[in-house]
């Protein structure tokens, strides 16, 4: 295939320019989940915002210009540590994970229950179509590479198929046509894909748009607004009920609302790259402007978006000599070629389970080393652990070798962070991480077998029913003699009354199997290297207390649904020993209650956002090991 220089250049600046655009019109409107209206006039705010959108696609631009085709998920999950701070959502579970040294893919499934299908990897998909033209299977790869950091199989199939669309859409100008060509990619029978061809039917049959809307969310809408599951379809409504107008495009995806900078600068990208830069109304170009503002540390020699589109260009030109694609970009300045990557061993991990243990446990995981045939690999491991086996031959030009990683079962203090290495020779060392579990102490449980006084309705039921309240202390409350309590609550089960969380969730029932209604007590000691104020996030279904070092810091007394922080509680840690004591309502047998402590940046000098969505997650804690 063929394509003139200059129409690819004019296609990428006019993509990139609907991906300004339409980030900066949904912005202010993020998150309303209502209908939304507004005349054409009132579209742009006076100051074009910085966009997450467009900024970690930034980031990629820099990884492939020194790395090329080369470029791994690890190089732009250390790009992102160097170049970005954005911690929010599942930005942030990504952030903690490397931290923790957990690899893609599984940093993007590990402890990411909720954000998992999150919106911010299907925004970060035009860099592969534009730097790979015509080769949708290439751009579709690097797309999974990218959003295994921090996404599982829907919001990574998702960017798949926009990627795979941007590449071909320089060829084939359709929305219809290219959609049908990789909505594949969208796992079958999933909620993305159901909706997402729901989309097309109900435009097909003529629904109107907010009937349509409704129908989507009557299917298998979803509460959170940044999600996938909801935005995807609803870009596509855009696209359809736009009809190819780039200003009808936005105004119809913001009407749908949720998650607006997204699904705007999505639909507007693709709208805009079909169109091309000479097409787009001046209006748009006008408002847009040419400077590229951007959120993150990273900053590019020339801050414009004529040379953002400039320099994607150029790399879409040395890529498609590089890969081999098949693709002749003709007219094409001569560009200084791209660097020589360093052939190196390639080493990763597989975990057979999760990334996570407590005391005692064996984490199963297969060492794949490709290119070192002849050599030796060495794993070496953190005090406390011991690899079986631990060095081993590599005797084929790809190895998969299953490899059992043991706590010590004596251990009296768990940290969160365990980093291990695998060298193969005098090559440099691969490290790895496995979380440390949060270690809970069981201290209590209570329940009523006989109905409040008075209670009509429950005295009808006491022959079915057991009864809690959580004014009642089962307990006394606050909660004292942590060990005593753990002891005598140890000896009454049987055996160590030891709630082990290895995704965040507090889950009595590990320990005690009665059914019903319960209130439990548990605690953790926490050991902070020095002195902070953390944010305290509490995700729960029904009602809890929450103390620290003698300190209620957070109550609710609700019914809810899940999210990982309904609760956001202020405390502060000591250097050392703080003690966590939970009173957890559990109503019934099946709940969600999970807890993780986050940094509080509130007093910092950092020049970024501030809250409790815009700090990182506490990676440098320990739990001391309860009855050690």
């Amino acid at each position: 295939m063929e394509l003139t220089y200059s129409d690819y250049l004019d296609k990428i600046l006019g993509g990139w320019i609907g991906k300004c655009a339409g980030g900066a019109i949904g912005a202010r409107f993020e998150g309303n989940k209502s209908w939304i209206e507004i005349a054409p006039e009132e579209m742009f705010p006076e100051v074009m915002p910085p966009n997450d959108d467009l900024d970690l696609q930034i980031l990629w631009l820099k990884v492939l210009e020194e790395k090329g085709a080369a470029i791994t998920s690890d190089d732009m999950a250390q790009a992102w540590l160097e170049g970005c701070w954005y911690p929010f959502n599942e930005y942030g579970i990504f952030r903690q994970n490397w931290q923790l040294g957990i690899h893609p893919p599984m940093s993007g499934r590990y402890a990411n229950q909720f954000w998992e299908t999150g919106e911010g990897c299907p925004i970060r998909s035009e860099i592969w179509g534009y730097a790979f033209p015509g080769a949708p299977d290439l751009a579709a790869y690097y797309a999974s590479l990218d959003g295994t950091l921090d996404h599982t199989e829907q919001s990574v199939g998702a960017e798949m198929m926009l990627a795979a669309m941007a590449s071909m859409a320089f060829f084939v100008p359709d929305v219809r046509r290219l959609t049908e060509m990789f909505i594949h990619y969208l796992p079958e029978a999933s909620p993305i894909e159901r909706m997402t061809r729901a989309a097309f039917d109900l435009y097909d049959r003529g629904v109107p748009l907010r009937k349509a809307r409704e129908r989507i969310m009557l299917m298998a809408g979803y509460p959170e607004a940044c999600d996938s599951q909801i935005n995807i379809p609803f870009t596509f409504l855009g696209l359809l009920y736009g009809e190819g107008d780039i200003v009808e495009t936005m105004l119809t995806a913001l009407r749908c609302g949720y998650d607006t900078d997204c699904t705007l600068a999505t639909a507007a990208a693709l709208v805009g790259q079909i169109l091309g830069a000479s097409r787009i109304p001046e209006s748009i170009k006008r408002a847009v402007g040419e400077e590229l503002v951007m959120g993150i540390q990273y900053t590019r020699p020339e801050m414009t978006i004529s040379a953002l589109a400039r320099d994607t260009a150029r790399m879409g030109v040395l890529l498609s000599e590089q890969s081999e694609t098949g693709v002749v970009i003709v007219g094409a300045p001569v560009f200084e070629p791209l660097p020589e990557v360093e052939v190196t061993p390639a080493i990763s991990i597989e975990y057979d389970d999760l990334p996570a243990a407590a005391p005692g446990d064996i984490v199963g995981i297969t060492v794949v080393i490709e290119g070192a045939k002849g050599r030796v690999a060495t794993l070496a491991v953190p005090e406390g652990w011991t690899a079986i086996p631990a060095q081993f031959a590599v005797d084929c030009d790809s190895l998969a070798k299953q490899v059992l990683l043991c706590a010590d079962a004596e251990a009296t203090v768990w940290p969160k962070r365990h980093l291990f290495k695998v060298r193969v020779d005098d090559c440099d060392p691969y490290a790895f991480g496995i979380a440390g579990a949060d270690l809970w102490a069981l201290l209590g449980v209570g329940y009523d077998a006989v109905p409040p006084e008075g209670d009509i309705v429950a005295e009808q039921r006491r022959f079915n029913q057991h009864y809690i309240s959580l004014k009642r202390e089962y307990l006394a409350e606050p909660v004292t003699d942590i060990v005593a309590k753990f002891a005598d609550m140890s000896e009454r089960l049987g055996m160590p009354a030891l709630v082990p969380s290895y995704e965040r969730e507090v889950d009595p029932s590990v320990a005690v199997g009665l059914r019903g209604p319960l209130v439990a007590y548990l605690a953790r000691t926490v050991i902070s290297p020095d002195e902070r104020d953390v944010f305290i996030g509490v995700g729960n279904t029904d009602g809890y207390r929450l103390w620290v070092n003698g300190e209620l810091v957070g109550e609710a007394n609700e019914t809810v649904w899940w999210t990982p922080f309904n609760g956001q509680h202020a405390a502060h840690f000591v250097a050392g020993d703080n003690e966590i004591v939970l009173k957890m309502m559990r109503p019934r047998d099946e709940v969600q209650f999970t807890l993780a402590i986050r940094e509080d940046n509130r007093a910092s000098d950092t020049p970024f956002a501030k809250g409790f969505n815009a700090a990182d997650w506490c990676v440098d804690l320990a739990d001391r090991v309860p009855g050690k």
